[in-house]
């Protein structure tokens, strides 16, 4: 028999959707997996996706659990973590629907409990619910998670930016993309500081204005340049310009990384509370070679990076004094500031 192996729910979330960890009583036999199914389309309907530990661990019976590991605490906790909440279905009572409800409520992720219709919901499964949804059919589950998913608290990234994503990534953040298709030509009459925040600031503006049918959310959008002897650097258009931009950085511990933020809590039509600030870091290059710049440009990493390199794709770019995560393009700690409130 196989051995079960850890899933990763990945933290980027398609529009619109939400991920839950998904519980039931099993028995042995096709009847739960075929019950589960005829749920799963009804939620996927409704913009929700599942994992669950029968199928996506256990493989239906296929994949078994070393015996230095338990299901719940080795995969199941683990996978609730990383899920935006949690779906019980208590038509049937068990011990471990008890522990996995215990475990989201602890952790504070919402609870969906639903049961057929008549179903007895223990007192204290009702008391941790979020919600408790009755059915008579799986499809009459659909419409009620669809207005869950669309009011659902969400950060929304205004930007397809990889290094964006893995900065919300690595702070363990669920988040979904919109790309924002705002004007970004800069104001001249501004200084930098106000021209890079007023940039941001359009960019969320925008996917505030896509998404006023939406629920609470929190709409972060940045804009990023590289200052270096009093002229900013953008990304390059091509791998010449890669090369000249770091052949001139090269050596200096004089770089400055200035980063427009703008961040939207928001819930329908309304902005609840805004930042828009410019915050900045210095950093240093080492002084590479011109064969390590080929070898870091036949990488291809210089692509879509505001001087072709930072310090999430080089480790010959340090930061001396500042935000590390303003030094690679996005300033985290508002973001963070205003999460709370989601």
């Amino acid at each position: 028999m196989k051995t079960a192996q850890k899933i990763t729910i990945p933290y980027e979330r398609k529009p619109g959707t939400i991920h839950s960890f998904f519980a039931l009583k099993f028995h042995d036999g096709e009847e739960d997996r075929a019950k589960v199914e005829a749920i799963e389309a009804a939620l996927n309907q409704a913009g929700v996706e599942i994992t669950l530990m029968a199928r996506d661990v256990e493989e239906w019976g296929k994949a078994e659990i070393p015996k230095d590991k338990t299901l719940m605490r080795d995969y199941a906790f683990p996978a609730m973590q990383q899920c935006d909440c949690n779906i019980v279905e208590f038509s049937e009572k068990g011990v471990g629907l008890g522990m996995n409800g215990g475990f989201c409520y602890a952790i504070g992720k919402p609870i969906y409990v639903i049961a057929k219709t008549g179903s007895d919901i223990s007192t204290t499964m009702a008391n941790i619910a979020t919600k408790v949804i009755f059915y008579d059919k799986p499809e009459d589950l659909t419409k009620p998670f669809a207005e869950i998913a669309r009011n659902f608290p969400r950060v929304i990234l205004a930007s397809g930016s990889k290094y964006r994503k893995a900065t919300l990534e690595a702070a363990g953040i669920p988040f979904e993309v919109i790309v924002s298709n705002a004007d970004e030509t800069s104001n001249q009459s501004k200084n930098l500081k106000d021209q890079l925040a007023d940039i941001a600031m359009r960019k969320a503006k925008a996917v505030f204005e896509e998404t006023k049918n939406r629920g609470r959310r929190l709409i972060v959008a940045a804009d990023h340049n590289l200052m270096f002897d009093n002229k900013l650097y953008g990304k390059p258009k091509d791998v010449t310009e890669a090369r000249k931009i770091l052949q001139t950085l090269r050596g200096s511990r004089d770089i400055y990384s200035y980063v427009g933020n703008a961040v939207l809590l928001a819930e329908k039509d309304k902005i609840l509370q805004s930042v828009n600030l410019t915050d900045s870091a210095k950093l240093a290059m080492d002084n590479i070679s011109d064969t390590e710049i080929e070898d870091f440009l036949s990488s291809g990493t210089w692509h879509q990076v505001c001087g072709g390199a930072n310090t999430n794709n080089a480790l010959f770019i340090h930061v001396i004094a500042g935000r590390t995560s303003t030094a690679h393009g996005f300033t985290l700690e508002y973001t963070k500031d205003l999460l709370q409130s989601l």
